[in-house]
């Protein structure tokens, strides 16, 4: 059985939002946990569709996190059955961990860490 998702504090966080020609909101991100003295932030994210997924879009959000924030490293936790992110964070260069139990007795999570240079050396970057 799956941990049941509750709502969070993130704390002191930054937030972006991705909006449809309609500006309807269809996907948010938040960035968290950052720690300057080692260059490491956190992103969650929720989306309606992976539509939001393009080029420019992810060129913002990861310039925010390499750029403005000055990270050396960006971390995303997610669900190990959550393929669709896993793939996503892959294709832009993330290494991956997978921990057994962390979302509960009977639940793994994915640990997904894209580095500056990583970024840079994707395709999507470019």
């Amino acid at each position: 059985m799956a941990m049941a998702h509750l709502p969070r504090d993130f704390g002191h966080c930054r937030t972006a939002a991705v909006l449809d020609a309609s500006g309807n909101m269809v996907a948010g991100f938040v960035f968290h946990n950052w720690q300057p003295e080692t260059g490491v932030i956190e992103c969650s994210g929720a989306a309606l569709s992976p539509a939001w997924a393009k080029r420019s879009i992810l060129k913002a959000l990861f310039g925010y996190v390499f750029k403005t924030a000055g990270c050396q490293m960006v971390v995303a936790r997610t669900a190990e059955e959550n393929t669709r992110v896993r793939r996503l964070w892959k294709a832009l260069g993330a290494a991956e961990y997978v921990i057994p139990r962390l979302r509960g007795r009977e639940a793994s999570e994915a640990i997904l860490c894209i580095t500056d240079d990583a970024w840079h050396q994707s395709r999507l970057s470019r």
